[in-house]
């Protein structure tokens, strides 16, 4: 009896050990909360919808809020379906499957045009208008045709993308790679089908004399940078010129994107502990938390410090930034709202630990095991709370006031306050630049040489309107300074006989007017006398006038 016991006991043990190191992730299906409910929170559903799982195995990945006009949610699976929605209406926009199923997935990467995603080390590229491949290479000997671009190495992070680049980390990799102009080609593409000769003549795209071709235009691989000994986790923070990498260290690096080449590093900033989330980013301010308690604001141009604020405890969080606040939640503390610009402590609620939205009313948050609360946006104080557990996938959205929250059975929904039908911005995005287009050498001679023509042009227009000042400036002179019957007197004299500043001469608005001069033009012969008797005159007049 004793050896069964003892064997019973031995079997539970294993049993239990077995059961604590093997992985396990928490699958939900939960009901939409109800509509009183929501009411006396002030909220109201603003859409749901659900995407289509594959059994008990796949489930929401992750859920993104893609800034843009319009706004717009991006959600991926497991089995490696890519779904895009409206942000605002919850409508479909596309949906399409990328990969292998079940191959490890990042979060997605974007820009205007496209959105990046990654199954282990390859790397999709979905036009973000339909959903379509836009990288696909065609073999012509299986005539099969492969999707995706192979990457050296696996992404430790999201890939972080702007207009030309696309950035990647890679533990202690990070590389960067130039993005084909998608709409260009495309447009070219469509031209040509429908005989438009003139817009491929006009074409300026590196692929416009080439042959058609099977196979999409590559990503071209650009440089490369090589982190060891650090490595780092986190996306990487991009603004201008500069790309900033935050290591797992606590060591902000930096350096140039553009050019090729080895990079070259600039003077990094060393935090006082180690860096356990990504940096948020509000243009060229990066806030980075460590758990040395600090939260930094750290300049990207130049890797200074701009501020720092102790928040009592490590911050395991990434920081949520919006055009006014920043919140973080120190372990053990709560959520702390603070001044974006001079980092100043405004509140601190104890009962959440995860942000959700806010609004110029509310701030909407998690607490540890799920439950949802509505907070004063002022004072940081609980307004009303609701058990939405079974909603295991929170969504941070410092984009707008909406809130989103998924579960793993692929249900997707929507709140909002119901005073604010239409999203309130509380970020702003950062506006992309157009090139201008370069003009041909013929165009921008005959540019330069029209530009001259006006050039002259004007400068006759503006010396015909000197000479007729000029005309008027001398006889409101004569005016002044002769009596009216020595004026005329003077006006009937041909034009060689007058001296120089006189009316018929071109150039009087540049000349000075003396006495001399005006002397020979209106008293010629013996009549200086009569002469000195008038400027004696016009000199007491000026005396009385007090000129």
């Amino acid at each position: 009896m004793k050896q069964l016991l003892i064997a019973m006991s031995v079997l539970g043990l294993t049993c239990v050990c077995v059961y604590s190191q093997a992985p396990y992730r928490l699958y939900t299906s939960p009901r939409l909360p109800a509509r009183d409910v929501l009411a006396r929170m002030n909220l109201v559903m603003a859409w749901n919808t659900r995407v289509k799982v594959d059994g008990g195995r796949d489930g929401v990945f992750s859920v993104q809020v893609l800034p843009g006009v319009p706004n717009q949610v991006v959600a991926q699976t497991y089995a490696g379906a890519v779904y895009l929605f409206d942000a605002d209406s919850g409508d479909l926009i596309w949906k399409t499957r990328v990969g292998i199923p079940y191959w490890t997935p990042q979060p997605a990467g974007f820009n205007s045009q496209s959105i990046f995603v990654t199954r282990r080390n390859v790397l999709h590229v979905l036009n973000r208008f339909n959903g379509t491949q836009r990288v696909f290479t065609f073999n012509d000997a299986t005539k099969e045709t492969t999707f995706g671009y192979d990457m050296d190495y696996a992404p430790s992070a999201a890939p972080v993308a702007d207009e030309e680049l696309l950035h990647v980390s890679m533990g202690d990799w990070l590389q960067a790679f130039y993005i084909p102009d998608f709409e260009g080609l495309e447009r070219l593409k469509r031209a040509g089908k429908q005989g438009k000769k003139d817009v491929l003549k006009d074409a300026k795209t590196p692929y416009a004399d080439e042959e058609p071709s099977m196979n999409s235009p590559p990503m071209i691989y650009y440089w490369g940078h090589r982190l060891a000994p650090q490595t780092t986790e986190f996306p990487p923070v991009v603004y201008g010129d500069r790309i900033s990498v935050l290591t797992t260290a606590g060591e902000l690096l930096r350096f140039n994107r553009f050019e090729k080449g080895p990079r070259v590093e600039f003077l990094p900033f060393k935090m006082g502990g180690r860096a356990a989330a990504g940096a948020g980013q509000y243009y060229p301010i990066a806030y980075v938390g460590s758990d040395d308690y600090n939260l930094y604001a750290l300049d990207l141009n130049n890797g200074r410090l701009l501020w720092r604020y102790v928040s009592g405890a490590p911050i395991a969080q990434k920081p949520e930034v919006n055009d006014r606040e920043i919140y973080v939640a120190p372990e053990r503390v709560g959520l702390q709202q603070i001044d974006r610009v001079s980092g100043r402590h405004l509140w601190t609620n104890r009962d959440t630990n995860r942000f959700l939205a806010a609004n110029d009313k509310n701030v909407y948050a998690l607490d540890r095991v799920g439950r949802f609360y509505v907070l004063d946006a002022l004072r940081g104080s609980t307004l009303a709370k609701l058990d939405l557990a079974d909603w295991a996938i929170p969504v941070a959205n410092e984009w707008t006031d909406r809130i989103y929250l998924a579960a793993n059975d692929g249900q997707i929904m929507c709140l909002r306050h119901r005073d604010l039908a239409k999203a309130m911005v509380m970020k702003s995005p950062e506006t992309v630049k157009k090139k201008e287009e370069k003009k041909p050498m013929e165009e921008k001679k005959d540019d330069a040489m029209k530009d001259d023509e006006k050039k002259d042009e004007k400068k006759e227009d503006k010396k015909e309107e000197k000479k007729d000042d000029a005309k008027k400036d001398a006889d409101k002179m004569g005016r002044l300074l002769l009596p009216r019957a020595d004026y005329s007197r003077a006006q009937a004299l041909p034009g060689n006989a007058l001296p120089r500043g006189s009316a018929s001469q071109p150039a009087v608005a540049s000349m000075a007017w003396s006495r001399q001069s005006l002397q020979d033009a209106a008293f010629p012969g013996r009549a200086w006398e009569r002469g000195r008797e008038v400027w004696a005159t016009l000199d007491d007049r000026r005396a009385r006038a007090g000129r």
